[in-house]
């Protein structure tokens, strides 16, 4: 077994692009057995879209080869926001081949690989499907948060035998759409009482005239959202940083659709949330969501969820699940999930290392 450090391709369906579309076929073999379905698959297309954006993120990745075939891989990705101390890896190793130390090889190059970078705090994580999660067997528990991880996993002792800590726990859940009538009047009788506010959707691009508004309460993500047992670099976003991300996840075929919630006295955006819409499939991804810390309390939450949810069903009615994450520890956001029939889709381990 060797490692070896794999280049983006420039174009796809060449003998340049042969080991990266070998990675992804091996990376969707990974997903479909953790998972038991499609739901993480990617083409080519998508995963080589998410590489090539590397203006605010350097992403290196390397992969673990055995007799001519790719077997793993570990990606370390680099924010590279001003002062950061924190890089992230992706291990993944073929089922058919674990046990037989390739991922602590992978884990340790990719180790390396921040330290090379000048990088302190690496973060790892699991993910631990709801239907893996037996009740009563002994969990291993973040500082804060009801949720544990099962210690007998696999992945959870492998991460532990290697010096990290668990950090976080994220809830994610999934909601069955349309939402039923009765529960949508409730939902829109909650949302009637955010007064003084309005909500604003846009589908694939921001409008100019809120850019820089929006970026600024996206910068907010970093320090507003419950992180007591982890280390998180600040973010700088610009309008520029809004538009590549646009642009990334169009060219993946999955634009943003997003609803912020403007506060009228002001004029500055007060909370978000933020959906990636596939053009085909049956689910799709809500990424961020935030209420900024000043504005909590007028249920913004439940206001721009629910209209971004009737703007899916215009803009893409053949979505019938969506899925969203959250931090164990934000039981207000919890609280909005349970309202709407958000139930429990699977559980992640964000695990994190100090490096000497």
């Amino acid at each position: 077994m060797r490692i070896a450090r794999l280049t983006p391709p420039t174009a796809l369906g060449t003998p340049e692009s042969a080991a990266f579309e070998e990675l992804v076929g091996v990376l969707n073999g990974i997903s479909v057995a953790l998972w038991d379905s499609d739901d993480f698959v990617e083409t080519a297309e998508e995963a080589l879209a998410s590489l090539r954006a590397q203006d605010y993120q350097e992403k290196i990745v390397l992969v673990a080869i055995e007799d001519d075939a790719i077997v793993g891989r570990v990606q370390a990705s680099f924010p590279l926001d001003e002062d950061a101390e924190t890089v992230s890896l992706l291990v993944d190793v073929a089922p058919a081949v674990r046990g037989r130390g390739i991922g602590s090889a992978l884990l340790a190059a990719g180790e390396e690989l921040a330290a090379e970078g000048g990088r302190r705090v690496v973060s790892a994580y699991t993910e631990h499907p709801a239907h893996t999660l037996e009740a009563g067997g002994p969990v291993v528990r973040a500082v804060a948060g009801s949720a544990g991880l099962p210690a007998d996993a696999g992945d959870v002792r492998f991460a532990r035998r290697h010096g990290y800590q668990l950090g976080q726990v994220e809830r994610s859940s999934e909601l069955l759409l349309p939402l039923p009538r009765e529960r949508e009047a409730g939902l829109a009788s909650t949302a009637d009482t955010a007064v003084g506010y309005r909500p604003v959707s846009w589908f694939g691009h921001a409008p100019d005239e809120l850019l820089g508004a929006f970026a600024a309460l996206k910068a907010r993500m970093a320090t507003d959202i419950p992180q007591d047992g982890i280390a998180v670099d600040r973010e700088e976003w610009t309008g520029d940083r809004v538009r590549a991300q646009e642009s990334e996840l169009a060219a993946r075929g999955e634009p943003l659709l997003v609803t912020a919630a403007q506060h009228l006295a002001s004029g500055e955006l007060a909370a978000y949330t933020e959906i990636a819409v596939p053009a085909d499939g049956a689910k799709a991804e809500q990424y961020d969501t935030l209420v900024a810390a000043p504005h909590r309390g007028n249920r913004l939450g439940t206001l721009v969820k629910l209209h971004n949810i009737r703007e899916l069903a215009v803009h893409a009615p053949h979505i019938t699940r969506l899925l969203t994450w959250n931090a164990d520890e934000n039981v207000p956001m919890l609280a909005i999930n349970r309202a709407f029939g958000f139930r429990l889709h699977a559980l992640t381990g964000h695990w994190q290392k100090t490096l000497d």
